[in-house]
């Protein structure tokens, strides 16, 4: 598990699930997502940061990962986001 800082201060966890998939959440007032056109999610921002796109790259512990796709998880506490990522390298 890494922890970063967004660009306003806040702590947003990276956690390796497994081979190919990271977690990444923290809080946030604001996030804007984007999908294509079958619903599936290409674009996920939160509030300071980091902006996840399919197609781009996420860092966990210094190796660089391509993200393959972006899947938003259910929260039951209010302003707490988590997305998890399937990633190659």
């Amino acid at each position: 598990m890494e922890i970063v800082k967004n660009r306003y201060g806040n702590d947003r966890v990276i956690e390796k699930i497994s081979g190919n998939r990271i977690r990444i959440m923290g809080d946030s007032l604001i996030v804007r997502e984007s999908h294509d056109d079958n619903g599936n999610l290409t674009m996920f921002d939160f509030e300071g940061g980091p902006c996840l796109n399919v197609g781009g790259k996420v860092k966990y512990l210094g190796t660089e990962f391509k993200i393959q796709s972006i899947k938003k998880e259910e929260s039951k506490q209010e302003d707490l986001f988590s997305v998890l990522l399937e990633v190659s390298l």
